[in-house]
């Protein structure tokens, strides 16, 4: 087992933001309207649902790598590079995804973001590699199917039923 800190950080990372989130979302103005939510409504619950489902992800991963380290072995050393490389590829690609977004219009620019996230982040964790090809085809479409029908059932939900337009 591998001893990767990388987890646990990202889970405190994500208690932090979410905490972070909530808070911010608490300082918005509370319009009445009658039979309305408020504005805060859907951040402070989303924030608070990542909240509370990043705090058992912080545990198990915490656990995970007290067990690696006390394991002792040769192979608890994990080289560094393979985790900065994910965060540098999602930080590079958030950012591809926010200049598409308005250009390409919601359900292209997500469909492709999301797309590229899962087949990259396979790439280079190294679990593509490990695949046959006949895995590695199913895989492929699998991400494709996924990422257009994320993007659509997004879509969906905050045109219909929020009635929130997004570009298209």
């Amino acid at each position: 087992m591998e001893r990767d800190i990388g987890k646990p950080l990202f889970n405190l990372f994500l208690l932090i933001a979410s905490a972070s989130a909530f808070v911010a979302a608490s300082a918005l103005p509370n319009i009445e309207i009658p039979g309305d939510l408020s504005a805060a409504f859907f951040p402070k619950l989303l924030s608070g649902l990542v909240f509370i489902l990043a705090i058992p992800c912080l545990i198990k991963d915490l656990q995970e790598w007290r067990r690696a380290g006390s394991e002792g072995s040769k192979a608890a050393a994990v080289n560094p590079v393979r985790g900065i490389a994910q965060w540098c590829f999602a930080i590079v690609l958030l950012v591809a995804y926010i200049y598409a977004f308005e250009r390409l219009g919601y359900i292209a620019s997500t469909a492709l973001f999301t797309f590229f996230c899962v087949m990259g982040l396979a790439l280079i964790s190294g679990a593509w590699s490990t695949l046959s090809a006949a895995q590695k085809g199913l895989s492929l479409l699998f991400a494709l199917v996924f990422s257009v029908v994320l993007a659509g059932a997004i879509f969906y939900v905050f045109t219909d039923l929020f009635q929130i337009p997004l570009p298209t």
